[in-house]
């Protein structure tokens, strides 16, 4: 068997996983099954569209196409990361190697496969975030050597991204009682997800350097540093230096994620464990603030649709202040803000997973099991909501009315989502993942959410500052409203 068929089969039984709740797997097949270019066509033609309008930026001069060749390399790392970190991890927490251990297949073969996976997972089109961009710079700028740094610079860029995304996904991803285990995963994981983020403030930096007369040091930052290191001694030290990390980093990775595929089962404890039987509403809540708290990807995804992803709107403000008339904006914004935190709720339902099948048997309705998500929600989001709405009483001016308008919105928004996700349910007994509501009614949901809490905000653009505060009050009384009345109608239904 070719080490190539292998990562196929493997992409292959990954991506039929993924979708077999929702059974779709045969239409996905026929888009992207049977071939790495299958599996990149899509991604391939959106990033080369999109690195090309890109490049157009060579007409505002060179110094603007570098910056814009730096983004394009920090971006396709970041992109990298977060698709490999991702998609690595199905590998471990669904053990899909254990089947190839028990063929006629030699271990060189199957870690080749492993290395080949990354590139059926999007990696064969990650280069092609930058290369298009740099042709056409290369191309109205008339200098060729853009073209061939960036070349290789894509090639060092896509090695160190799988190299990063290696590292990720083999961190422990299903549940876990070692709190040295969870903690570091979830710090990771909460990188891996913040990557998005992560790009302004780099791009700030590197712009500060050209803004601050120091273009020169742009020349030490790639891809420029491969296009000009024969040219320049201290370009040529930063590329071979670049290099040389990606290249540890890539064996280490490599590594690492190899002993995970390949650990045995876990050992039995030397002692028997102790254990009780309960039951009831504080029992099944206890049970589900453990697993989101000891299942590291969970913990760190509601963390960061909770907290960090909302906050990114409203943390200028706390640091440079509100513009002068828009004080009474302060009350629409953190309805935004605690609205769309509520959202990461849905990552309660996908914990379950094939544990989920065991609740069909209990007699739960489906309101029941919205309110369990709910107050887990609040037990585990709580104490740093408190902690945003105490700063936002105290640092802003008239900060309390907002302050009480941001946990409401949170807790309304959050029940919303959770009775909405409780209807959502298939009747029979299912695995439970993103795949079982569909992704594409989870990003519509989400995006009707958002334009929904932001259109309250620009409508209390052309209201007196003294009916912003109504008109968020006003729609937080239709939040609950609706609450409410999902509520009644889940608790007549059985799951």
């Amino acid at each position: 068997m070719s080490w190539r068929r292998i990562a196929e089969v493997v992409a292959r039984e990954a991506a039929y996983r993924s979708r077999r709740e929702a059974e779709r797997s045969l239409r996905f097949f026929r888009m992207s099954g049977g071939s790495m270019l299958k599996y990149n066509a899509f991604l391939l033609a959106v990033f080369t569209f999109m690195s090309s309008m890109i490049g157009l930026s060579a007409f505002s001069g060179p110094e603007v196409a570098y910056l814009t060749l730096i983004m394009l390399f920090l971006m396709e790392i970041l992109m990298g990361v977060l698709f490999m970190a991702l998609n690595l991890q199905v590998l471990v927490s669904d053990r899909l190697l254990d089947p190839i251990f028990h063929l006629p297949v030699s271990e060189p073969e199957i870690r080749r496969a492993l290395l080949w996976v990354g590139i059926y997972w999007g990696g064969a089109a990650l280069p092609f975030v930058l290369i298009p961009g740099a042709a056409v710079e290369s191309y109205l700028l008339r200098d060729p050597l853009i073209l061939v740094g960036a070349i290789m610079g894509s090639l060092i860029a896509l090695v160190l991204s799988m190299a990063l995304g290696y590292l990720a996904g083999s961190l422990a991803t299903r549940y876990t009682r070692s709190l040295k285990g969870r903690a570091v995963s979830t710090v990771v994981w909460l990188l891996v997800l913040s990557v998005g983020f992560i790009m302004g403030p780099l791009m700030d930096a590197v712009s500060q350097l050209y803004e601050g007369g120091a273009v020169q040091a742009l020349y030490m930052v790639p891809p420029i540093s491969f296009a000009v290191m024969f040219e320049s001694s201290g370009a040529l030290l930063s590329s071979l230096l670049l290099v040389l990390v990606s290249y540890i980093l890539f064996r280490t990775g490599t590594s690492r994620f190899w002993r995970v595929v390949t650990r045995g089962e876990v050992p039995l404890p030397k002692r028997p464990a102790k254990w009780s039987l309960s039951f009831g509403f504080t029992a099944a809540l206890m049970k589900e603030v453990k697993m989101a708290t000891r299942t590291p990807r969970i913990f760190a995804s509601i963390i960061m649709y909770s907290f960090i992803f909302p906050l990114v709107f409203i943390f200028p403000f706390f640091s440079e202040g509100l513009p002068q008339g828009f004080s009474g904006f302060l009350a629409p914004l953190v309805l935004a803000v605690g609205g769309l935190g509520g959202f990461s709720i849905l990552y309660l339902y996908v914990m379950e997973a094939s544990g989920a099948k065991t609740l069909y048997s209990l007699p739960l309705t489906r309101g029941r099991v919205a309110l369990v998500k709910f107050y887990t929600f609040l037990t585990v989001n709580m104490p740093v909501a408190i902690l945003i709405a105490a700063a936002l009483a105290v640092l802003m001016p008239n900060g309390a009315i907002p302050a009480l308008i941001y946990l409401a919105a949170l807790s309304g928004s959050a029940l919303l989502n959770s009775l909405t996700y409780a209807l959502l349910l298939p009747k029979e007994p299912s695995h439970w993942s993103t795949e079982t509501f569909g992704r594409t009614l989870v990003a519509v949901l989400f995006l009707i959410e958002g334009m929904a809490y932001f259109s309250v905000g620009i409508a209390s653009l052309f209201l007196p500052n003294g009916l912003r505060a109504t008109t968020s009050l006003i729609t937080l009384a239709a939040i609950w409203i609706v609450d409410s009345i999902l509520l009644t109608v889940s608790g007549r239904r059985a799951l």
